[in-house]
């Protein structure tokens, strides 16, 4: 009997021990980095990104690269993003247990934003249901910039008309958290 509780007094130290090691590890916040340079010849658009977790003044507006849609995605000129407290929470990396797929230490995505309206500049081979010129709104990561790209299957919708950009662009995450 006394080696089977001193074998589970240890067990249990070690498990204690093993959950405060992840707890320290995740709560971790590394120092802030600087801009990351744009790609040598891609076109460049301003965006705001975060390279640390923290409050809101880890947020800068920098120069990133534009980025391209593949054959099944949209580029979509953003007219008007909005903030929820989904990027509150990825801005401070809380609760610590998210950070196991945002990124320990620092976030893995620098974009900041889900939530946008805007109009299709560009559209894919494989595009069926957008053209440019369409007016959408949806979710997208990184929509806090002048371009975001998205799957035409993924999160976006066509605006409609008797709804400005900026209404259209607070509903995406709001209207599901609210459904």
């Amino acid at each position: 009997m006394k080696l089977r509780y001193r074998i589970l007094s240890i067990l249990g130290a070690v498990l204690v021990l093993a959950f405060a090691s992840l707890a320290i590890t995740v709560s971790y916040n590394s120092p802030c980095g600087g801009p990351a340079a744009v790609p040598a010849g891609s076109e460049s658009m301003q965006g705001v990104v975060i390279h640390c977790y923290g409050s809101p003044g880890v947020m800068k507006l920098e120069q990133v690269a534009k980025p391209t849609p593949a054959d099944d995605q949209l580029l979509v000129k953003v007219r008007a993003a909005s903030l929820n407290p989904l990027d509150w929470h990825m801005m401070r990396g809380s609760p610590y247990i998210m950070r196991m797929s945002s990124g320990i230490g620092t976030p893995k995505d620098p974009r900041v934003g889900v939530d946008f309206a805007g109009t299709v500049e560009a559209v894919g081979k494989d595009v069926a249901l957008f053209k440019p010129g369409d007016e959408v709104f949806g979710g997208a990561d990184g929509a806090v910039a002048e371009y975001v790209v998205m799957r035409e299957s993924r999160g976006v919708a066509l605006k409609p008309a008797n709804v400005s950009f900026e209404q259209a662009a607070a509903v995406p995450v709001a209207a599901v958290t609210a459904l």
